[in-house]
């Protein structure tokens, strides 16, 4: 079992820098600190025997490529279970098909431009609702679980239950051109063709925050799942992101020379594809510097979609591409033809399965090593009973991330936030003295505790001198005087309240 897949470095304890470990102390708990990261580690390594399932990969002869595989044969060398999940749905009277999977990858939704709307769990082939809205729909997403999803529609943006019924209607939602959902905030994010961006909070029905990017119709927009901000891809080749906490846009990048086509994140937040009309693929860095990784020439993109284990689809016109790794010289892992345009390719998740929304339908294809493999059921589940799942939405919205938590930096959380107390200082009067806030960070002290430790010991040492000399002293006064006489325990009192006043007899 290897345990340098799990190793996170150097500490810095293992530098031995006094410049930077200034007081042994600190230098000490650092030391202990990576004691039980290396228990960690080892006990990481032994739990790889339990989890068993592992993430399958084509292996091909030597002089070979996985490229020149088809479905067909892919779906002749797997078992039955794994063959029914590669089938395809004729459906060329009412595309191009949008489509989205369930959080738990067991539903698939389908929406139609012209307005055909089907939902069914793709594994049994078992039918939830199927209807016609009799207008366009231009998207399609599921909510935090399976019974509800949202559509965007011609005018207004409507929700249904999985039977089809109509739930609620958004009209603060017109002319809703993309969708998202954001399942640990509860939030509905979609881009309006006229230019807004609006988030709405769909377990109380409050609008959160509406914007106006005033950068043209928001066709190409997608969410960050590290920290729920919205990527939005704009005719002039920039992509801006947005957050519900701010008014402009919190960061601007400028991806190609002409209008970008399709925007893909990857699971960790650490990578963003995107393609332009200039047909181009280009991978960005999201950690730090925006800095551009890799350009490669694929055509123009219409969908870009990342799997949980890495893996990149790109459709570009009828045909869906899927890389391993992006790069000049790198070739496509797999590659799959359709007999329409390529209008929505996801991945199901838990599952080696990408599904394509064509012109003419729907397309499931098997991606062998695109799931993740090992799932945790306390977060999503894909074989949950309906108790576990009631338990899982309650849970759910306990659980609930306010939307004042969504930035750019997670790791701002915790930190003072010193630019609102300024601002609140400068918008005082005048006449009022402002206090001069400068914060900073006090650095520990060798031996800061050590005084308080001595006070609180020499207290409890003068309260303990205090409590036995008092013992002495009434040891000492119990000696010198006589004892005095206690009167009979056998004496009654008696009950009257009068009877003190009797005389008593003398003996």
């Amino acid at each position: 079992m290897e345990k340098n897949k799990y190793y996170r470095g150097s500490s810095l304890a293992s530098t031995r820098k006094k410049n930077v470990i200034k007081s042994k102390v600190r230098h000490k708990k650092i030391i202990q600190r990576d004691q039980k990261i290396e228990e960690g580690l080892a006990k990481a390594t032994k739990a790889e025997i339990l989890l068993s399932e592992q993430a399958g990969q084509i292996e091909v002869e030597k002089g070979e490529h996985t490229l020149q595989l088809k479905q067909c044969d892919i779906v002749k060398h797997v078992d039955i279970a794994s063959a029914t999940k590669s089938f395809h749905l004729d459906l060329r009277q009412f595309g191009p098909y949008k489509i989205s999977y369930s959080l738990n990858g067991r539903q698939l939704l389908l929406g139609g431009h012209k307005g055909h709307i089907a939902a069914f769990d793709w594994v049994t082939k078992k039918l939830l609702c199927e209807m016609g809205v009799q207008e366009t729909v231009h998207d399609v997403v599921w909510l935090h679980n399976e019974n509800m999803f949202a559509a965007a529609q011609k005018q207004w943006t409507y929700m249904y239950d999985n039977q089809g019924i109509e739930v609620h209607c958004l009209k603060a939602l017109d002319r809703v051109t993309s969708l998202n959902f954001l399942p640990y905030h509860f939030l509905l994010n979609a881009g309006h063709e006229s230019g807004f961006i609006s988030w709405v909070d769909v377990s109380i029905g409050k609008i959160i925050s509406q914007y106006g990017t005033y950068k043209g119709s928001l066709d190409i927009m997608t969410v960050n799942p590290s920290n729920a901000v919205t990527h939005c891809g704009h005719a002039n080749g920039t992509v801006s992101l947005w957050t519900p906490n701010s008014k402009k846009s919190v960061a601007s990048v400028l991806c190609h020379g002409t209008p970008i086509s399709a925007i893909a994140i990857d699971n960790v937040g650490r990578l963003m594809a995107t393609g332009g009309r200039d047909g181009l693929l280009r991978l960005w860095d999201l950690r730090n510097t925006f800095a551009p990784l890799t350009s490669v020439r694929v055509g123009v993109p219409s969908s870009l979609n990342f799997s949980q284990r890495g893996l990149l689809a790109v459709g570009t016109g009828n045909q869906t591409m899927i890389f391993s790794e992006v790069g000049q010289k790198q070739k496509p892992y797999l590659k799959h033809v359709t007999a329409g345009f390529v209008e929505s390719a996801k991945f199901c998740p838990f599952e080696d399965v990408l599904g394509i929304g064509t012109q003419r339908g729907f397309d499931s294809i098997i991606v062998p090593g695109a799931g993740e493999a090992n799932f945790d059921a306390l977060e999503r589940n894909p074989f949950q009973t309906k108790k576990q799942r009631k338990e899982a939405e309650v849970r759910s919205l306990l659980e609930k991330i306010p939307v004042e938590l969504i930035s750019m930096d997670n790791s701002i959380l915790g930190d003072i936030d010193t630019e609102s107390l300024k601002k609140a200082r400068d918008q005082q009067p005048k006449y009022v003295k402002k206090a001069d806030i400068q914060l900073q960070h006090r650095k520990k002290r060798k031996n800061a505790k050590i005084p308080k430790i001595k006070e609180g010991l020499r207290t409890e040492l003068n309260l303990r001198m205090a409590k036995n000399a008092k013992e002495d002293v009434s040891e000492g006064e119990e000696d010198d005087q006589p004892r005095r006489k206690t009167p009979k325990q056998s004496q009654v009192i008696s009950d009257d309240p009068l009877a003190r006043f009797v005389k008593k007899k003398k003996k």
